[in-house]
């Protein structure tokens, strides 16, 4: 399995503050049956400005520590971008991307989407950019209008849920959103979104809840098959469910193409 948005990556943003942290959060993670973590450190050219060559000093200080732990986990280099207006040229002068594929992770302000959202993410498309939206059902206009999320996925964008999400790590009305957009078939992935602030991983309950509520596969399509198709530079479905209408009302016929 694999996890595609993690704040492991030490010392850089609000998620592990040193190398002892992250270490033992990985390892915790393998125990857990990871075998695979993209560390997405913050990229918001105010507050967390990690260059290109800060990101990569400190994933090979990591990883020289992993192997000789012999911890037993793949990791590959990207960020989680905060979209604004010019964040084409950081992305592209700072490698901002997943694991060098065109994949990649972003996010925009919490409290409301901005009005030029879909100029941004067209020109990141238009650019051969395969934007990834972390945490959909946090936003407040996704979690007011869930069906909303379709159009951006219409528009060529992938969708990750947070494991906590569905937990109720966040409240109520994030999981009622995380759900629907799960059962709609709009989610792509389903990552941690780790900060390292408790010794809880969120990724196996998640999983299961998954597993008890709609099946086994969804699980592996969104934790193994989607992450390694995206690290192989890969095309994903963005539409994989279909209804049909002798479907009892209500329900889904999930076929995956």
């Amino acid at each position: 399995m694999i996890d595609i948005h993690t704040h492991i990556l030490p010392a850089c943003d609000d998620g592990s503050p040193d190398m002892e942290t992250s270490l033992k959060k990985i390892r915790k993670m393998a125990e857990a049956g990871i075998d695979g973590i993209v560390l997405t450190p913050h990229f918001m050219r105010n507050q967390y400005h990690n260059t290109f060559n800060v990101i990569t000093s400190k994933f090979k200080e990591l990883k020289s520590q992993l192997k000789k732990e012999n911890i037993p986990v793949n990791i590959y280099q990207a960020a989680e971008v905060y979209l604004d207006g010019n964040i084409i040229k950081d992305i592209e002068s700072e490698k901002l991307v997943i694991a060098d594929t065109n994949y990649v992770l972003v996010e925009t302000n919490l409290t409301g989407l901005p009005s030029n959202l879909f100029d941004i993410l067209y020109e990141l498309v238009k650019s051969g950019y395969r934007p990834i939206l972390a945490h959909p059902e946090r936003y407040a206009n996704i979690i007011n209008d869930p069906s909303s999320a379709e159009d951006l996925v219409h528009r060529d964008i992938y969708m990750q849920l947070n494991a906590g999400s569905l937990i109720g790590h966040y409240g109520r009305s994030v999981k009622k959103a995380a759900w629907y957009l799960l059962e709609k078939g709009l989610t792509h992935f389903l990552a941690s979104d780790d900060h390292c602030k408790s010794e809880n991983y969120s990724l196996p309950a998640a999983m299961e809840e998954i597993r008890k509520q709609i099946d086994d596969y969804t699980v592996k399509l969104l934790t193994e098959v989607n992450p390694e198709k995206m690290l192989n530079n890969e095309k994903i479905d963005f539409f994989y469910l279909e209804s049909t209408e002798d479907a009892p009302k209500g329900l889904l016929n999930r076929i995956f193409r």
